[in-house]
């Protein structure tokens, strides 16, 4: 036996009890205990996840365990300034520099509020897994630094590698104006319009996607290089916290495509507290008037960073958007993860939504909201059946996207209750019928999926679909026992989710990552209903099969580009061979 506590030839001892490595806990694989990297993450290729809990300090995951917890005590705080006292001070001296303050007083918090949740992720029994490798080949040598211009030619590349598949990734910056400062011919121009972590983000992504080895070997310089970006401008002040607010959304979005869920999390909550701490859910409210000014009231907490009024109604229109896409994000992956929404406040706290559902971009070039629309309670009064006036004669995609993902964290929410329902059933099953009502309703409205013109439009549109239709898959996941409750709605959900797979064609090489979390319901639900013990049995097992490899190779397109994808989609694999 070596030092290192494992042989040449691969046998290992067992570590003590509890003296595994964190990686091969969250594995569930045998660990010799060896420092400072164990044999089975030697072995695995997996030295830098090799990490101890019991050393003299905290270990990585620790310290972005601690992160994740501190910006999420201090969105709480931008929700509820009237429940808590601010973890961030303002400096007493200057409070005009609220103004142009950096948005690093986001991050330098203390204390965490978060709620246990039920996280589909947790149902699912996967092995952990890295970003796929790249083949060997010479990189040319690029800068770790993130403020140094990589070469024209790679630019171009990963930009034309990022674009077709912008709307995918939630991409809310107008394209046009976008286009027009990357052209920029001077580098100092270029650097005011667009931040240096906005870049990096989207040329991570290029070389994510691209089909080119030789670019895809630039992946993790650019991962690199895009943390560090991020980190250093929420320390300055002289980048647009729309950039920021766009950047922290792709890179969260990458890593949930990697399965780094953590991760992912960190910077979707980094996304939420900069679009509250600039007021992007009061845009156009008729109840609150105090954005833009400075300045504090007793017992109020001064806003961190306010933004100019936009230039015109394109620039509103990214306002909007970007803020819409965070809540979507965030209702989303908060419902995978088993967190809390951050948005789940109510009229009274102040810390609902004021801004109005999104339109389309084309939309926003003609002209926009009137300039006296005003509007307040936006996702109040769609729960509870209130109406805001009426700007177009039909809700955008976004705006869809954001409704359904509001009815899929409210179902999930509703039926994790019923534990503790038991004191007024009635009371709860009033409150299920009527949010599975509204669902219902919801679903009818939506535009069919075979009539969204272009492909990119249907893409967008089976998000919306699946969605909703995961909400009713949701609201039922905790009552299998209850016949009142438990009408087999999950499983028409499930086949219609299923059935819309027929009306897209998945030609994209990247679909939402979300898509993979919905589809783990929609494949557990087809499943959970193929034991039937009837006459018909085995007919109905092979319709839910033929559903379920339609669910599935719709999956295995993707997993190329998103691992998550293609190792949920293994899973059921296997468990869909036993069946």
């Amino acid at each position: 036996m070596g030092a290192g506590g494992f042989s040449a030839g691969g046998s290992s001892k067992r570590a003590p009890r509890g003296a595994a490595c964190l990686n091969c806990r969250r594995r569930k694989m045998r660990c010799d205990g060896a420092r400072p990297i164990c044999g089975q993450c030697i072995r695995t290729n997996r030295e830098i996840d090799c990490e101890y809990t019991d050393g003299p300090g905290p270990s990585p995951t620790q310290i972005l365990e601690g992160q994740i917890a501190r910006l999420e005590s201090r969105i709480r705080e931008l929700e509820h300034p009237e429940l808590v006292s601010p973890s961030v001070t303002l400096n007493p001296a200057t409070t005009a520099g609220a103004r142009t303050q950096s948005p690093a007083a986001l991050i330098s918090i203390t204390g965490y509020t978060g709620l246990p949740g039920r996280s589909l992720l947790n149902r699912i029994l996967t092995a952990d897994i890295s970003p796929a490798a790249v083949s060997a080949i010479q990189v040319p040598v690029l800068s770790q630094d993130p403020l140094v211009e990589p070469p024209v030619d790679l630019v171009r590349n990963l930009i034309n590698s990022f674009l077709p598949h912008s709307v995918s990734l939630s991409f809310f910056l107008y394209v046009p104006r976008f286009m027009q400062a990357m052209q920029q011919p001077n580098v100092d121009n270029r650097r005011a319009q667009l931040s240096p972590a906005l870049l990096n983000a989207i040329y991570l992504w290029g070389a994510h996607l691209s089909t080119s080895n030789a670019l895809r070997a630039y992946e993790s310089i650019f991962e690199a290089r895009t943390t560090s970006a991020l980190s250093s401008a929420l320390r300055e002040s002289q980048y647009s916290v729309i950039n920021l607010i766009q950047a922290e959304i792709l890179v969260a979005n990458y890593f949930f495509t990697m399965s780094r869920f953590l991760e992912g999390r960190y910077h979707c909550s980094a996304a939420v507290a900069l679009a509250l701490s600039c007021g992007l859910h009061k845009i156009r409210s008729s109840m609150d008037q105090s954005l833009g000014r400075t300045g504090s009231q007793q017992g109020e907490q001064v806003r961190e960073y306010n933004l100019p009024p936009p230039r015109d109604a394109i620039e509103e229109g990214e306002r909007m958007r970007g803020f819409w896409y965070v809540y979507v994000m965030d209702k989303n992956w908060a419902v995978a993860m088993g967190s809390p929404s951050h948005f789940n406040g109510v009229a009274q706290n102040g810390s609902h939504v004021d801004t109005p559902w999104p339109l389309e971009t084309a939309q926003y070039e003609a002209g926009g909201f009137p300039p006296d629309y005003r509007t307040a309670l936006t996702v109040y009064n769609f729960i509870n059946g209130g109406h805001a006036p009426p700007v177009s004669r039909r809700d955008s995609q976004l705006a869809l996207r954001a409704k359904a993902a509001t009815l899929f964290e409210k179902a999930t929410a509703l039926a994790s209750e019923w534990s503790s329902a038991g004191q007024d059933r009635s009371g709860f099953y009033v409150r299920f019928v009527a949010l599975d009502g509204l669902i219902d309703s919801f679903i009818s409205s939506l535009p069919p999926i075979d009539r969204s013109g272009t492909a990119e439009a249907a893409l967008t549109l089976l998000v919306t679909h699946t969605l909703a239709h995961a909400a009713t898959i949701q609201l039922r996941s905790n009552f299998k026992g209850h016949d009142r409750m438990n009408d087999g709605k999950d499983f028409l959900a499930a086949q219609a989710a299923a059935l819309a797979l027929e009306h897209v064609s998945l030609t994209s090489r990247l679909a939402d990552p979300i898509l993979a979390i919905l589809w783990t319901a929609v494949c557990r639900v087809l499943i959970g209903s193929s034991s039937s013990s009837a006459p018909s049995a085995s007919q109905r097992r092979e319709a839910i099969r033929v559903m379920l490899d339609r669910v599935l190779d719709a999956m295995n397109r993707s997993r190329e580009t998103s691992p998550l994808m293609g190792m949920l989609r293994d899973g059921f694999v296997s468990v869909q061979g036993a069946m």
